[in-house]
């Protein structure tokens, strides 16, 4: 899977047709795919457009970093799992925006954090914040 913002142009010859320019040090996982699509004679992509973004920061003082230290905190006050309270957050914070999928049997499923952008993690930890004030748990910004 490649995820990246690219530049786009569109043809005005091909209504249908359209160019992806992707940023320097993808050739090595474009020439995988494109190997893997001759391999299994294949001339289809999954392609998924939308505004450009922003990921989400990771590492010591980042934003995962200061959601994962909240959901930490709401754990050991509340004695929940930290996945379970993970994914109430998540679920919670679908009404900000948070981007989700409908599984196969009509569940909404919230998006892995990992492909979050730096709006949507936002969401996140403004979500944790609430559900730390709901359970009544004094948070410490770490």
């Amino acid at each position: 899977m490649i995820e990246c913002n690219c530049d786009i142009a569109f043809s005005l010859q091909n209504p249908n047709a359209v160019r992806l320019t992707f940023p320097g040090g993808y050739e090595d996982a474009l020439y995988v795919l494109d190997e893997r699509l001759k391999s299994k004679k294949v001339n289809q992509v999954y392609v998924k457009l939308g505004m450009p973004r922003k990921p989400r920061t990771t590492g010591d003082k980042s934003q995962n970093h200061h959601l994962n230290g909240h959901i930490q905190q709401i754990c050991i006050e509340t004695g929940d799992e930290f996945d379970d309270v993970k994914m109430e957050i998540k679920r919670r914070a679908l009404k900000r925006g948070y981007p989700s999928h409908t599984d196969t049997f009509g569940n909404v499923i919230p998006e892995s954090e990992g492909a979050a952008s730096t709006v949507e993690c936002g969401y996140l930890i403004e979500e944790a914040h609430d559900v730390a004030a709901f359970c009544n748990v004094k948070l410490k910004e770490i």
